[in-house]
Order: C-alpha cells, then sequence, then structure tokens
C-alpha cells in the first residue's frame, strides 16, 4: 500500500483567515500561495472576465512595492512567481529560496490587502488581456471548451468564459475593479498556504504579522445559481483546423460537494481516456481507426461540474466515432473495469498526486485547491488511503449515475469543432 507521507496543519490568523502549512525539508525551498475564493462563477455578467483581469493587474504595484518591483525582487534571488484564475478561485504563489520565504509572505499580503491598481497599467493590461481572447479564438481547443461550457452550462456559475468576452474586457474601468477587489478580496474569503522547507512557528509568525489588522469584510457572494444543464445536443463549430474535427462529448458530472463520487470518477478517467493504455485509446484509435487521439477528463468544480471526452478525427468519421464510444460507455457502465485496469489506474493516480507533492510549488497548489473547492484537507489528506480502497464496483456505479446508459443520448452534449460538415441532429 502506497502510504502518504506528509501531515497538513491548520491555524487560523488573527485576522480569521486560514493558514495552511506543510513541512518538507529535503530542498531549501518554500512556496507562499494565497487563495481567494472568488472567480468567474462570482461575476456579474457585464463584469465578466475581471477576476482574471484584476489577476493580471495585482503583480503591477502595491503601496510599498512600485511598478515591477515585486517581480525584480522575486528573480533577484532565484525566485519564480505566478497567478491563475478559474471559475471557483484565484490564486497567487511566489516560490522563494526558503531563507526568504517571509518575504514572499509579506508580498502576498501587500497584494491582496493595498494593490493600487494604476490606471496607465490597467489600460496596457487591457491590450495584453484582449490579445490573449484573439489568441484563444484562433485555437481549436480553446473554441471548443468556450463552446462547451456555454452548450453544457445553459444557465448558472459556469455559463461564461473565465477570462470574458471582447466587450467586457474593453468595458470593465479602474473604479468597477477597485470596487471588485475591495468587495471580494477578504480573510473570511481566503486561504494562505505555506509549503517547503519550513519551521510552521516561524510562518505564523510571519504570517500573523503581515495580515495583521487585515479586517475588510467580504461581500457575501450571489452566484449565477442554479445550474441548468444542457441536454441531448449536437452543436458544430466551422472553422479551419488543418483538415480534423475537433469533438467533445460531454456529461452533467457532481463537483467537490459530493465528495464520496470524486475519486471514484477520477478512476474512471484515468481507465477509459489517460494515455495511450487507456480503454477509448485502445479501442477506438488502435483497433478501430476512428480518430487520432482520444483523452477523457473530469475538471472537478466547487458545484455541478462535467466528465469530457475530447477527440480529433477526420470529417467522415465523426457519426462512427460517436456511436462507437456510446457502446464503449455502454459496456463500461454495465461491467466493472478488470482487476489489470484498475491496477493501472491506481497506479498512475498515486504516482500523480504524489509526483505533485515533490515540489513545494506543487504541494502549496494541491492543498490549496482541495481547501478552496471543499472547505477542508480532508479529501487531500485521506486521498491515497481512498484510493486504495476504491473498488472496481464502485467506479462502474459512479460511471454509471453520470452518463445514464438508460438513457445515453439524452444526457450527452456533443461539440465539434472544425472543417463544414453537416452533423445527424445538429443543434
Amino acid at each position: 500500500m502506497i502510504r502518504q507521507h506528509h501531515t497538513t496543519h491548520r491555524h487560523t490568523l488573527g485576522c480569521g483567515m486560514p493558514l495552511l502549512l506543510l513541512e518538507n525539508h529535503e530542498a531549501a525551498v518554500a512556496t507562499a500561495d494565497i487563495w481567494v475564493r472568488t472567480g468567474a462563477a462570482d461575476e456579474p455578467e457585464d463584469l465578466s472576465g475581471i477576476s482574471h483581469f484584476l489577476e493580471h493587474m495585482l503583480f503591477k504595484g502595491t503601496e510599498k512595492w512600485g511598478l515591477g518591483e515585486i517581480e525584480r525582487a522575486i528573480e533577484s534571488v532565484g525566485g519564480v512567481s505566478n497567478a491563475g484564475t478559474s471559475y471557483d478561485f484565484t490564486h497567487y504563489y511566489v516560490t522563494l529560496p526558503a531563507a526568504r520565504i517571509r518575504t514572499g509572505i509579506e508580498m502576498l499580503a501587500e497584494m491582496v490587502r493595498h494593490s493600487t491598481l494604476d490606471a496607465a497599467e490597467l489600460e496596457k493590461e487591457r491590450l495584453v488581456i484582449l490579445e490573449e481572447y484573439r489568441r484563444k479564438q484562433d485555437n481549436p481547443i480553446g473554441v471548443l471548451y468556450e463552446l462547451l461550457y456555454g452548450e453544457l452550462f445553459e444557465a448558472g456559475p459556469y455559463h461564461l468564459p473565465v477570462i470574458g468576452s471582447e466587450e467586457t474586457i474593453r468595458a470593465i474601468d479602474r473604479p468597477a475593479m477597485l470596487d471588485y477587489y475591495h468587495r471580494r478580496y477578504g480573510p473570511e474569503g481566503a486561504v494562505l498556504v505555506v509549503a517547503g522547507d519550513i519551521e510552521p512557528e516561524r510562518a505564523i509568525e510571519w504570517a500573523e504579522a503581515a495580515f495583521a489588522g487585515f479586517d475588510r469584510r467580504r461581500e457575501e457572494l450571489t452566484r449565477r445559481h442554479p445550474v441548468r444543464y444542457g441536454r441531448g445536443k449536437r452543436v458544430h463549430e466551422r472553422k479551419p483546423t488543418g483538415g480534423e474535427v475537433y469533438v467533445a462529448y460531454a456529461f452533467p458530472a457532481p463537483g467537490m460537494q459530493a465528495t464520496e463520487e470524486v475519486l471514484p470518477l477520477d478512476m474512471a478517467q484515468f481507465i477509459l481516456g489517460s494515455g495511450r493504455a487507456a480503454r477509448l485509446h485502445q479501442e477506438l484509435k488502435e483497433k478501430r481507426g476512428l480518430c487520432s487521439s482520444i483523452s477523457s477528463y473530469y475538471p472537478t468544480h466547487a458545484h455541478d461540474s462535467l466528465f469530457v471526452f475530447v477527440a480529433t478525427c477526420q470529417p467522415g468519421q465523426r457519426e462512427g466515432l460517436r456511436e462507437a464510444l456510446l457502446e464503449e460507455l455502454r459496456r463500461f457502465a454495465a461491467e466493472p473495469p478488470t482487476p489489470p485496469a484498475m491496477k493501472r489506474a491506481r497506479r498512475l493516480l498515486a504516482s500523480s498526486h504524489l509526483f505533485s507533492m515533490e515540489t513545494s510549488s506543487g504541494a502549496a497548489s494541491n492543498i490549496g485547491y482541495y481547501y478552496t473547492l471543499s472547505g477542508s484537507t480532508e479529501f487531500f489528506d485521506s486521498y491515497l488511503e481512498k484510493l486504495e480502497a476504491l473498488t472496481a464496483e464502485q467506479v462502474s456505479a459512479a460511471t454509471a449515475r453520470v452518463i445514464h446508459p438508460e438513457r445515453l443520448e439524452e444526457s450527452l452534449v456533443e461539440i465539434s469543432v472544425g472543417p463544414n460538415g453537416e452533423l445527424k441532429g445538429e443543434g
């Protein structure tokens, strides 16, 4: 049995913000990573993309650190920094030599408390984001996923793209961003993770000092609920792709609020569509030649989510690929995976989990992600033990609850991007 060799420690700062700590003394490196529980799912429709825009702005200067000084200070000691925005969160991290991690904690505190959001820099960054948006429109996978989320989530928090639209990116101004920043970035909706070569007592001391007096009241979020799923759809976007068609087949699926479903569906994802030995790759690509690639993904969100298969094929293969995929899914839901398939997927999931914990930034990201989505470290801390206990019957049953084999085509949303062509039953 593979066992976890880490324990996450929790401390609540005086300002009320949770602090999660993980020691790993194998390398003299540490990461400070702050997660704010706001993202695209929490935005008003007329400000779609503001979380992502704000993420770009927070490294642009604070009351203490001028423009460019944060990046220069980090890079001068061999450190790195970055950030990311999704539907349920925005996070910012700094990885530094362990002896400098106090500075990293102080920088993050400055960024979430005292960012200046300079007007001139905002206009420069707007052009950067507009170019990012245009590049996404030229990327078949980017277009595919934007269409997929828009069609599968007909209403609710995951309907609009994280980056926003060209219209909203152009419309977001500094007063709106300042208002959003002050209403959403507060201690009640954030968590600080510090991982790596640290002494917990010192890290607590530094975090307490950095966030002392952080009493900004967080606005109660009103998400675009409830989710209304689209079902039984086929949508094709005609777009030059070099000849192949990019296809996504998606089903509504539970999010992190149903933690008991997450691990069985993770296992199903790996058995069905992760790697060349995966069932769908072998059956649909290698044996039947119906596609050039096929993979499965289960991107867990905080609430409602999706289980999706993404493939590339020639235009004339779409109908045959669809029928063969549905046939394989019916079989998978009816017949539990074989012991060799379970063993392979278990090893892959365990390895992926352990490899992600080898670096301080990976460990901080894992801890922050699961805590932000579930409100606890329990799922993360017990991941390998639960993985070991998982049965083939649980995997098959969880998959059946997602794909509904008795009404498979009614549950499915199919999105394709590629050359001209008609689909049977296209919506």
